[in-house]
């Protein structure tokens, strides 16, 4: 999977109820800080994911749901689950709500995890699901209201607008985030990456691990182990010509770090995908 394309995803409409929805499918496994330019709903099936975002960490469970605005950095880390997604273009939202990409959406502070409301947009998330898999007589119609119904409730509940001063400072750190994807097979500095993008080196250690929630080099290693994994289940070369083509030159450590966030080595995690046992279904 290419690096830069997960960092800043793409994604496209289903086109007959213009907004994209699926199953997602996913085995053990991390995704680094990234961003969207649409709202994503994440509503848990079965499983267990546990999303990093505005230095919270949130762990959702079946039938629990996160709510990420358009721009907001979050990274995730998850058991094998499946999930329900709902991605909701901009310009499809812009039409009934102004500034929409401005919205952040706090599903704890004001409410409480399976509270009525909380409920009742669980319902209409599963409710949707059904009525596009069906495709009865007139589902665009139902789908449609549907939707129009919970993006009522989410934003009437839990949105709160960002201000331009908020953006900017995001805007910056995608900027280092970007060069991090497309540079992490090379040997990166904090200085250096400072020195580029005209951070005083102390103050973009700080704001990383503030708004990141690890440290730089914490961070960069999690890019390396990314790819390292993707490459460990979707091909057959050996393990250190991976590690060497992702910049993890010193294998002992690369090693020790895997284990500790995949929960095996890659050998037992190749093992594991030739017997059937985990799939590679990385959405």
């Amino acid at each position: 999977m290419n690096q830069e394309v997960k960092q800043h995803e793409i994604f496209a409409v289903n086109s007959d109820v213009g907004v994209r929805v699926f199953l997602s499918e996913e085995p053990l496994g991390f995704k680094p800080l990234h961003w969207h330019t649409h709202i994503e709903i994440v509503l848990v099936l079965t499983g267990e994911v546990t999303f990093r975002y505005e230095q919270h960490d949130i762990t959702l469970h079946e039938n629990e749901f996160v709510v990420i605005g358009s721009g907001i950095l979050h990274a995730t880390t998850n058991l094998a689950n499946q999930a329900l997604v709902l991605q909701v273009p901009i310009y499809y939202l812009n039409q009934y709500w102004e500034n929409s990409e401005l919205l952040r959406f706090d599903l704890w502070q004001h409410h409480s995890l399976h509270d009525d409301t909380y409920n009742r947009i669980v319902g209409m998330l599963q409710q949707m699901t059904q009525i596009y898999i069906q495709k009865h007589a007139g589902y665009r119609l139902r789908f449609g209201s549907v939707l129009m119904q919970l993006l009522y409730e989410l934003i009437m509940n839990y949105a709160v607008e960002l201000t331009p001063t908020d953006l900017t400072e995001d805007d910056r750190l995608k900027a280092v985030l970007m060069y991090i994807h497309k540079q992490y097979q090379t040997k990166i500095s904090l200085r250096e990456v400072a020195e580029r993008f005209h951070y005083n080196p102390d103050y973009l250690s700080r704001i990383f691990k503030r708004r990141v929630g690890v440290t730089f080099v914490s961070y960069i290693y999690q890019v390396r182990l990314d790819a390292i994994y993707q490459d460990v289940l979707g091909t057959n070369q050996p393990i250190k010509t991976i590690f060497a083509r992702h910049g993890a030159n010193n294998v002992k450590l690369a090693m020790k770090c895997f284990k500790e966030l995949y929960g095996k080595t890659p050998n037992q995690l190749r093992h594991l995908t030739a017997d059937g046992g985990i799939s590679d279904n990385h959405q």
